[in-house]
């Protein structure tokens, strides 16, 4: 038997979220109303996020009911003291209850199957009385069919056979009168509530009973929120549907226009969600509005000139009304946006053919893949070396005529020449639209030239399209935007303590991904935002000694917002600041950085902001300058760099500083720059500053 102080009740929850906010459910349940909160059954959470001193307590005084998870609840079987301690308490368990249900299935299924018949082993019980609870088990068939589907998953999670009439639903009770409206009634109320009048929030609106009473009312409830079920006539709940769907219907059972019915809708619902009933304070309408956010896709174009082709957002493999012209997808360079085909080349009737392709990867499968070019105004030239199309990188020194030659390792990226008909199918006589062909992997771009030295794997990072976005970048963007509206919405339509946004997921891993996501999101963009008004305050630009200051005072930061303790005065206000602009310096010069926000690119990335050096072209000019050797490095190290010094001092001054800024450039974007806060010990003192 149960010792009177043992654990009667086990509640297993998937995710410590779900257990933390039941114990605030008990504590206004079971301890409302007695002193102290205590009442005579007890509850304790068990989890892992306890201190020790919080679970010697527990196990040294067992509650009733114990609230844990289903990890938790192994570790309690396995480990010697708590299950010397704990399930000795259980002995005679009476209640297992395995809270979200659903959750548990594949192997995860499996691994709590196991774990009910090992408690029930553990804590002697054989008449141990598993609960399961979950509201979206079964959501297809009828009621009975859904029943028999709960019960064949219960069966087999807990060891026990679980009939259908063991399946408890839910029982729905109608607020409207059941009857359904007269037409000569229903049109009537329809064009009340459609009238200006009926949509404004005054405390002189109608009461519950007469909304209640009200047919229009009676037919909202139908359609929106119950329905009988066909075969047993019991009340379950309506399929979703959208307000202008259901007014259409409304317009047909009452022969007014869809318009006025629209209206007459929204009306009734708003109404309906203020009115409350005056003996459960409940609204008469708590509706839930559902909106579908589907990413976009990506645009596609017909292969022709840029002043005949036809562009749409919308994905179809032919131009509508004109099914000789194919549309293919475009890929835009990351650095200057110029597009490209995405295509697989296929043979077609003995002919090749370019086709669409909805993978921008490497991986080309049995056809080849590649980009398609096509420019009137910047064309691929014959001679690419002559032109200077090639990345620079790319050229050797010929030892026979000294000129430039294309490395023979990058020969195979370069475009070949193809003539395309608008469907897509390649002609070599020439009478065609005349484009360039690139197979995977993308190395170079034709017209930016930015080149790619690691050409292995997915091109996602190099070239974007529109139906790219990243999941969490996606999510970020939604939420910071919903919160923004929340923030200034009216106070009389949304109060400050329903302005949250609550968002589910499957996991706790995507759960805190999501959440460091959105803090990054939150600090990049509070960065650059400064940043850029900063810039925008300061026409003449902002230098390295004063870019961390200006930046800091454009955040507006109140203290409370950044220092440990938000009544700082004084010199400890003092101390707090200059702590800030240390860290807002500290976090400019990474996020100039190239990284791998291909999803964020930073300022510089996007013509945004613009780097300059001081006095650039005044040591560019200077003559002398570039005539004297170094007097730190040896005769040895001054003869090899001749060369390359006699070369610097032949070029005009203003190529010269173009030579300079393009090294500096790149130095400075992989960070290498003689700054205080990017060396060991300025970080080290600025992380000290921070942290105190």
């Amino acid at each position: 038997a149960t010792a009177p102080d043992g654990v009667k009740a086990i509640i297993v929850y998937p995710m410590n979220a779900l257990a933390n906010s039941q114990v605030g459910e008990l504590r206004k349940f079971l301890g409302h109303g007695y002193p102290d909160g205590k009442g005579p059954v007890t509850f304790e959470r068990y989890t892992g996020q306890e201190s020790t001193e919080d679970r010697d307590r527990i196990l040294a005084n067992p509650p009733d009911i114990l609230l844990t998870n289903y990890v938790m609840l192994d570790l309690v079987l396995t480990r010697p003291d708590e299950r010397g301690r704990l399930i000795r308490a259980a002995a005679g368990l009476r209640f297992l209850v395995l809270d979200e249900l659903h959750t548990y299935r594949g192997r995860q299924g499996a691994d709590v199957a196991m774990l009910v018949r090992r408690v029930q082993d553990a804590c002697e019980s054989p008449d141990l009385q598993v609960v399961g609870t979950s509201a979206t088990m079964a959501s297809g068939g009828t009621a009975e069919a859904r029943r028999r589907v709960v019960a064949e998953v219960a069966t087999r999670l807990f060891g026990s056979e679980v009939t259908p009439g063991r399946v408890i639903g839910e029982t729905l009770v109608r607020a409207t009168a059941e009857a359904a409206p007269e037409r000569a009634a229903l049109t009537q109320a329809t064009r009340r509530a459609s009238a200006p009048e009926a949509t404004a929030t005054t405390p002189e609106g109608r009461t519950y009973d007469e909304i209640v009473a009200d047919p229009l009312a009676a037919w909202v409830e139908t359609v929106f929120g119950l329905m009988p079920e066909p075969d047993t006539g019991m009340l379950i709940r309506a399929k979703p549907t959208t307000v202008p769907r259901a007014a259409v219907e409304l317009a047909e059972a009452t022969g007014l226009d869809a318009d006025t019915c629209e209206g007459a809708l929204r009306a009734t619902l708003l109404e309906g969600s203020r009115v409350r009933d005056p003996r459960t304070n409940r609204p008469l309408f708590a509706f839930r509005l559902h909106q579908f956010i589907s990413k976009g896709d990506t645009v596609y174009a017909s292969p022709e000139p840029e002043d005949v082709r036809f562009l749409t957002d919308q994905y179809q493999l032919r131009v509508p009304d004109d099914p000789g012209r194919s549309l293919l997808p475009l890929g835009f360079c990351r650095e200057c946006g110029q597009e490209y085909y995405v295509v697989a080349k296929v043979t077609k009737d003995g002919h090749s053919a370019f086709v669409p392709r909805h993978d921008n990867d490497a991986s080309g499968g049995d056809a080849v893949t590649g980009y398609l070019y096509l420019s009137s105004d910047h064309p691929w030239p014959l001679d690419p070396v002559a032109e200077g199309r090639v990345p620079d990188h790319w050229l050797v020194e010929d030892g026979d005529t000294g000129s430039s030659v294309i490395v023979k390792s990058k020969e195979k990226y370069l475009p070949t020449l193809v003539w395309l008909h608008p469907d897509g199918v390649e002609d070599s006589g020439g009478a065609t639209t005349k484009a360039w062909f690139m197979s995977t992997p993308f190395a170079f771009c034709l017209r930016c030239r930015v080149s790619y030295e690691q050409v292995r794997g997915n091109d996602f990072s190099k070239l974007a399209t529109l139906d790219q976005e990243g999941r969490s970048s996606a999510m970020t963007v939604i939420a910071s935007s919903i919160v923004r509206s929340l923030r200034q919405a009216d106070e009389a339509e949304i109060g400050r303590e329903a302005r949250k946004l609550l968002t589910f997921v499957d996991n706790r891993q995507d759960a805190s991904l999501q959440a460091g996501h959105f803090n990054d999101f939150v600090q990049v963009a509070l960065l650059r935002g400064a940043l850029a008004k900063a810039l925008a305050d300061q026409p003449g630009g902002l230098s390295h000694a004063t870019v961390a200051q200006f930046v800091t005072e454009a955040m507006n930061l109140d203290v409370a917002q950044f220092a440990e303790n938000p009544n700082a005065r004084y010199s400890a206000k003092e101390d707090a600041e200059r702590a800030l602009r240390q860290v807002v310096e500290f976090r400019l010069y990474v996020d100039l950085q190239r990284g791998w926000r291909v999803t964020m690119p930073n300022l510089e990335q996007v013509g945004l902001l613009k780097v300059e050096y001081a006095s650039l072209h005044e040591i560019a000019g200077d003559g002398e300058l570039w005539g004297l050797p170094h007097p730190k490095i040896s005769l040895q190290e001054a003869h090899q760099n001749e060369k390359a010094l006699s070369l610097l001092r032949a070029v005009e001054p203003g190529a010269r500083a173009d030579l300079i800024k393009i090294l500096l450039d790149e130095m400075r974007r992989v960070l290498a720059i003689d700054v205080d806060c990017l060396k060991e010990t300025g970080f080290e003192a600025n992380k000290r500053d921070a942290g105190q």
